[in-house]
């Protein structure tokens, strides 16, 4: 296909929203390990905002909302209130108004309750004066954890439970004894008796509501406990063919017990246009790195042709999402087998898809790239690394110290050969991509500039909310979904590059990466808050001159 006019793109833009009326939504947070929190970064009004949304880890639980304004507008108001995928905005309870935080300029924070699991967003409500702005933050609330009652807290009330016990036994021996005497009658055998048996029937009425009361606490607690969040467990294999190297991922669902409808993978969605992102990171040294798109054989079963990659274990995580929005990481290990003829595979001529990329880089050593005075970006000192191509991309940060926690701007200057502002392109509809891993593997997430989630997600969840939509009805069949899902995918890859892109973008508004800060660089920027204390790389990724460009950095958090 060639250039297409506005007419055109409207068309296919519209062929492609009915196609994914049927998928009902994208997307509701980005995959992750070991980093619950959701951050959005983005535009309400004029006003730019930056949010970081903490779920809860048990449910009913409190999730902890964060926003910092940075230009610390005057005379403004944030409210925020959680909106469920299911319940929509009619079934939504008011909003809570965010406080300003003490000493911190621009930043408001609140606390909501999430009452009930499943795929669910938060609203922000930006108003000055008669101005109201919204915006919808995705996100998945679910029960990752059991808490353990304190134990000075258990021996109060354990203490009350008896006095409570001992108090109802002689409520019970008291109305069948002493209550039927007369004022001023002695007591007789007849009465102690009564007294006696009165103690006995309370002390088995008692007795069956506490065996009652246990029985129902043991039964919410082994719900609760099969509710727990878990992820699918995966099943990755080296595959040798003819025509040269696959990885084979099988996806096991079978101990799974909740999630009949929103975990099954024939509901599957694709998210910038593929159902499936996956990160191949070799272990331990992490100097290989690859971002592959497998394609589905069945439900369970996906496959991709893998670059000319060394031997060695590699980290796999494999992210996913499906029609609710609920969205996940599934990991699991490869091993490429020593017998792999690496240099064979290197000269050979490996036909990956157009969006696959793969790159190599130092291993990781005891300490981190450190901040270098003479690399200079707007006046802050930077880390720069040297990518393909005779690119080059700069770390622009002040101290080059991160604390685990805190809510950063991760800012990427890109150049060419020469020095310049390299020509930044569209790479699956998004300006860049970063993947951040701990070394040990606990903490893997993929990043975008608007944040943690899906722009895209964020623009059908609210179309969904304006339908008014709720429940689980009316849904497609399997069958028929997953072929409807699979079409939208091979429609898409036919499409080229840039109306693909355009079409990927959709709505989305990118922050601006030339600024009145930034004018001569060409920029990238991913917020996030690094999660644990610990030693991080981080992979950048961009498209220049039509060519996916990946770069590393490595970063100590304290």
């Amino acid at each position: 296909m060639g250039q297409l006019d506005e007419t055109g793109k409207k068309m296919i833009r519209n062929n492609i929203n009915f196609l994914f009326g049927i998928l009902a939504l994208a997307y509701l947070s980005m995959s992750h390990v070991g980093s619950p929190g959701v951050i959005f970064e983005g535009m309400m009004g004029e006003y730019r905002v930056l949010a970081n949304v903490a779920p809860p880890d048990v449910i009913p639980g409190i999730a902890i909302v964060s926003v910092i304004l940075p230009d610390n507008p005057e005379g403004i108001q944030l409210e925020a209130r959680p909106v469920y995928w299911s319940a929509g905005l009619q079934g939504t309870p008011t909003a809570d108004v965010l406080k300003p935080v003490l000493g911190e300029p621009g930043k408001y924070e609140g606390e909501l309750w999430f009452m009930q699991m499943g795929a669910s967003s938060v609203q922000l409500i930006l108003t000055k004066g008669p101005d109201r702005f919204e915006a919808v933050v995705p996100i998945m609330a679910m029960p990752t954890a059991q808490k353990d009652m304190p134990k000075e807290l258990g021996m109060v009330l354990t203490g009350l439970g008896v006095f409570l016990v001992i108090l109802l036994v002689t409520i019970f021996a008291s109305a069948m004894g002493d209550s039927i005497r007369q004022p001023g009658e002695a007591r007789n055998p007849k009465g102690q008796r009564k007294r006696v048996m009165g103690t006995a029937v309370g002390a088995v009425v008692v007795g069956l509501l506490l065996w009652g009361g246990k029985a129902w606490w043991d039964a919410e607690a082994r719900l609760y406990n099969e509710r727990l969040y878990q992820p699918f467990s995966g099943t990755s294999t080296w595959v040798e063919k003819t025509d040269g190297n696959y990885l084979h991922l099988k996806v096991d669902s079978t101990e799974l017990t909740y999630g009949a409808i929103t975990r099954q993978l024939s509901y599957m969605v694709p998210d910038h246009g593929k159902l499936m992102h996956l990160f191949l990171i070799r272990k331990n040294e992490l100097d290989v790195f690859a971002h592959l798109h497998p394609k589905r054989i069945d439900s369970l079963n996906y496959k991709v042709q893998l670059p000319p990659l060394p031997a060695g274990a590699y980290h796999v995580f494999a992210d996913i999402t499906r029609y609710t929005g609920f969205a996940e990481t599934i990991v699991s290990e490869l091993i490429i087998p020593e017998s792999t003829n690496f240099q064979l595979a290197s000269n050979r001529i490996v036909q990956l898809g157009r969006d696959d990329t793969y790159t190599f880089s130092n291993p990781v050593g005891n300490k981190p790239l450190l901040l270098d005075g003479d690399i200079m970006v707007c006046g802050k000192p930077g880390i720069k690394t040297d990518l393909p191509g005779g690119y080059s991309a700069i770390w622009e940060t002040e101290t080059g110290k991160f604390e685990a926690g805190r809510l950063y701007s991760l800012d990427f200057a890109l150049f060419d050969a020469y020095g310049q502002a390299a020509q930044l392109e569209s790479y699956l509809g998004m300006m860049g991509h970063a993947v951040v891993l701990k070394h040990d593997g606990s903490v893997f997430i993929h990043l975008h500039p608007t944040g943690t989630y899906s722009m895209g997600s964020q623009q059908m969840l609210l179309e969904r909310f304006e339908t008014g939509k709720t429940g689980f009805g009316n849904l497609p069949g399997k069958l028929t979904f997953l072929d409807s899902v699979d079409r939208v995918v091979a429609y898409l890859d036919a499409l080229p590059d840039a109306t693909r892109d355009s079409l990927l973008m959709g709505d989305m508004q990118h922050l601006p990466y030339i600024d009145a800060e930034h004018e001569d660089h060409s920029m990238v920027r991913f917020p996030y808050a690094f999660p644990q204390p610990g030693d991080y790389r981080i992979w950048i990724q961009v498209k220049i001159n039509g060519e996916i460009i990946n770069g590393a950095f490595d970063v100590e958090v304290i």
